[in-house]
């Protein structure tokens, strides 16, 4: 089956926030967040009913090198991205608006 994505703009919001504190940072480090971002959204696709669910409908996949996980469910053939979410937050806070 082949799916498509579709990402949520909160997730889309913390992805650009991520992105540009990380490039504030270090020249290129935004771009190399980026990317990993990117890479796991690629293998979402590829096997998105590989991960076990973590609050109710909701799954997660961390990110390997920096400290977040991207949020999502699946529904049909569409993987729906709710969050990329820096787990330095409190997770217990997750869902709630910030």
């Amino acid at each position: 089956m082949s799916f498509r994505l579709e990402v949520r703009d909160r997730a889309s919001n913390e992805f650009i926030e991520g992105y540009l504190w990380y490039e504030n940072q270090r020249d290129g480090l935004g771009e190399e967040f980026h990317d990993e971002v990117q890479e796991h959204f690629a293998f979402l696709l590829q096997r998105p009913e590989g991960f076990a669910k973590w609050r109710g409908p909701f799954k997660k996949i961390n990110l390997q090198r920096f400290p977040y996980i991207i949020v999502f469910r699946v529904v049909k053939s569409t993987v729906i991205i709710f969050s990329v979410f820096h787990s330095k937050r409190d997770p217990k806070g997750w869902g709630r608006r910030h």
